[in-house]
């Protein structure tokens, strides 16, 4: 008998965010590389955001807005089935 093998493959996706709205499954993410002055605003739902060499914990409820104020990772993390739109860079 062979040996089966498999593989794990990653998809990544750039996204200008510019502008743009995302919907997030619960515990689904969006990842932003160097997103300093994006805005988002949580259309539904609940999100967790955090940035690279932030101490706080960012978290937006429906209606809720909260604008990148750091350069490097920031992760965009749905605690709930969640919609959020980004508005272009201040």
């Amino acid at each position: 008998m062979r040996g089966m093998h498999s593989s794990i493959r990653e998809s990544v996706m750039n996204i200008q965010l510019e502008n743009g709205n995302f919907q997030l499954a619960r515990h689904g993410h969006l990842t932003v590389m160097d997103g300093r002055g994006s805005s988002m605003q949580c259309l539904f739902g609940s999100v967790w955001v955090t940035q690279d060499g932030d101490p706080r914990d960012i978290v937006l409820a429906a209606g809720d807005r909260f604008t990148l104020d750091r350069d490097g990772l920031a992760i965009v993390y749905a605690t709930s089935d969640s919609g959020v739109a980004f508005s272009e860079r201040q």
